[in-house]
């Protein structure tokens, strides 16, 4: 009977656990199916037939509106109903029908709770071996979810199946997975004492009472005795009785006299009637054989009063045989035994015709399930031959997509094929003008070298001769130089530095970056120190190589000589600065002074050479930008590099 009761308490347990939010198609239809499942279970267990009536309601209203949330609720409360009622045949239908929608819907805490609700119609109409692998299958899908609480009551279940089967060894590894779950949730000290309160229960039936009494004492310890004085009153009837049986009876009548307080304190008379027969026979146990006959007195009372079934009858006429026999009163004790005997033949009789009943059950049951299981083989040949059919269909249809697609694949593999070659002439042809690009490159490099060499052969050593003749005519005439001598000794000093930068820009040799950053910072150098003014250089060379045309770096030069050439002759400064910076995608020069600063339009020639700076940066792709200002002026150069390799660059 207490294991009964444990099992109703754990199935009940799961079945009212919180449900997940869903959406809903309506708020007003969907609450009218909530109302409804509200409203059975608050009646549930004094009105079933009309809680299940309010769960057929909301099961067939759910169905019509699609709402998957009230349909799987009503199923798990009216399987659960059913299963109580006995119709065990109805609770499996509804069970089936749902994990079929659950399977489609794939949810999988709809999943969990189909598998489970087929899983209790298996354990209550006592087909334990087919509850089993349900069970298995909802602790995989509660597992899933995170609902462990809900893994724990499915191995109690499954304990308490293996426990029935007399497999003791499983059934304890399903206590103690379940324990394992509750464990965690300290404030659940129910559930936790009822998986102790299961392992003694079972070690009590492998006669390991030592084991068995220390689980007892550990459920005894979780118990919340003012909240589940139901429980405690069986916990310690479990445990006196078997004090009793080990003959220490001060503790076995200590925990019976408890359990008998607690029941007259819960006001059940069921529970008064067995702590009165367990004390009645732990006395007759210690041949106090007048104390048990009058609890025995008591409990009779009690059992003619409330009508209780054959079995407890039985256990009391037995009790009073044994005390009256204690007590030496043949007579009685021979009433007694009558009355046990004749008791005992009637359950026995009533017990045979139950089973019959269930055999009688179980063969209808084994019976409808042969028929099913024919139906469901038509049904798998029938799904067989869709797929069969359905196969050759998929079969047929990848033969044509595969025919299609391999003429498309022809079509485009002959157009790339296409497309190659003309690439491939492209190439050809774009390689035979590099080549001639190459090789016109390279004549024009080999003339810039010629004419070069030639300037810096003929024509600087002509202009070398004409400035040593104008000195050598100056110092044979002394002070009676005339100005036409001096102007023909400055512009010969002038050619030759003209002509060397021309030299310079012509030289292949010279066409790269560091080249001209060099270049330039020497001229700033040697240029200012023949005037009054300081020079500070910021001067950084580029990391990498970089390849510039002969036109751009004199371009660049230009401007930073006409930059230094008007600081020396309009700004009146004492210091200028030249900053030449490199980074990954352009040449950053500034020439800065500290002099007077000037309006760009007030003088027409300064304005003529801050143009030609303009037009020179601008052909080389860069900008040259002046900000006067009132502490001097500084002249901002941007030259990007270019492009394209340096192989294809055309030297001009």
């Amino acid at each position: 009977m207490i294991k009964s009761l444990l099992v109703f308490i754990v199935v009940l347990s799961v079945c009212t656990l919180p449900t997940f939010s869903q959406l809903v198609p309506s708020p007003t239809d969907t609450s009218y199916v909530m109302e409804l499942l509200k409203k059975g279970e608050v009646i549930e267990t004094n009105q079933s037939k009309v809680a299940l009536t309010n769960y057929q309601k909301a099961y067939e209203f759910s169905k019509k509106i699609n709402y998957t949330k009230g349909y799987f609720e009503s199923v798990r409360l009216m399987a659960y109903l059913l299963n109580n009622l006995g119709r065990h045949d109805e609770a499996r239908k509804i069970a089936q029908d749902a994990l079929q929608k659950a399977k489609q819907d794939t949810s999988k805490r709809n999943l969990g709770l189909s598998y489970f609700a087929l899983a209790n119609t298996a354990l209550f109409s006592g087909q334990l071996s087919e509850a089993i692998p349900n069970y298995q299958q909802a602790a995989h899908y509660m597992r899933l979810i995170g609902k462990l609480k809900n893994v724990a009551v499915i191995n109690q279940n499954l304990g308490y199946i293996y426990e029935q089967q007399k497999m003791y060894s499983q059934a304890l590894d399903q206590y103690k997975r379940a324990l394992s779950f509750d464990i965690n949730d300290k404030k659940d000290r129910r559930s936790i004492a009822i998986d102790y309160f299961s392992m003694a229960n079972l070690l009590s039936k492998q006669n390991k009472l030592k084991e068995s009494q220390a689980y007892y004492l550990k459920a005894k310890q979780w118990i919340e005795q003012t909240n589940d004085l139901d429980f405690m009153i069986n916990l310690y009837n479990n445990i006196g009785y078997q004090y009793s049986a080990e003959a220490r009876y001060d503790s076995a009548l200590y925990y019976q006299g408890e359990a008998l307080r607690m029941s007259r304190q819960l006001g059940n008379p069921r529970h008064e009637l067995h702590m009165l027969m367990s004390l009645a026979q732990t006395h007759n146990r210690m041949k106090q054989f007048a104390q048990a006959k009058t609890l025995l007195d008591k409990s009779n009372q009690i059992a003619t009063k409330n009508e209780v079934g054959l079995a407890e009858f039985r256990n009391i006429y037995r009790e009073y045989a044994v005390a009256n026999e204690g007590l030496h009163q043949y007579k009685a004790t021979a009433e007694w035994l009558d009355k046990y005997i004749g008791t005992n033949d009637s359950l026995n009789n009533q017990e045979t015709k139950e089973l019959l009943q269930n055999y009688e059950l179980q063969l209808k049951q084994a019976e409808g399930r042969q028929k099913l299981a024919e139906k469901q083989r038509q049904i798998d040949q029938l799904e067989l031959a869709r797929q069969q059919q359905n196969f050759w269909l998929l079969l047929a249809g990848l033969l044509i997509i595969s025919i299609v697609g391999g003429g498309i694949f022809g079509y485009l593999y002959y157009q790339q094929r296409q497309r190659s070659a003309e690439n491939a002439l492209l190439a050809a042809e774009r390689e035979r003008e590099l080549a001639l690009v190459q090789s016109e490159l390279q004549g024009q490099q080999k003339e810039r070298l010629r004419i070069s060499k030639e300037m810096h052969d003929d024509l600087g050593a002509s202009l070398t001769a004409i400035g040593l003749l104008s000195e050598v005519v100056k110092t044979r005439m002394g002070p009676n130089t005339t100005p036409e001598v001096e102007k023909i000794s400055s512009i010969s000093a002038d050619m030759v530095t003209t002509m060397n930068e021309i030299i310079w820009s012509l030289n292949t040799k010279n066409d790269s970056l560091n080249g001209l950053i060099a270049y330039t910072r020497a001229y700033a150098s040697e240029f200012i120190e023949n005037t009054d003014l300081m020079l500070q250089t910021e001067v950084e060379e580029s990391p990498s190589e970089i390849t510039m045309r002969g036109i751009d770096r004199r371009n660049v030069f230009l401007t930073v000589k006409e930059a230094l050439n008007n600081v020396v002759k309009h700004a009146q400064a004492s210091r200028v600065i030249l900053r030449m910076q490199p980074d990954d995608k352009q040449l950053l020069i500034e020439v800065c002074d500290n002099g007077r600063g000037f309006t760009p339009n007030a003088k027409s020639n300064l304005r003529n050479g801050l143009s030609n700076m303009q037009n020179r940066m601008a052909e080389s792709g860069g900008r040259c930008e002046i900000v006067p200002s009132e502490t001097g002026t500084c002249v901002k150069i941007c030259y990007p590099y270019p492009i394209v390799p340096a192989e294809k660059i055309l030297q001009t």
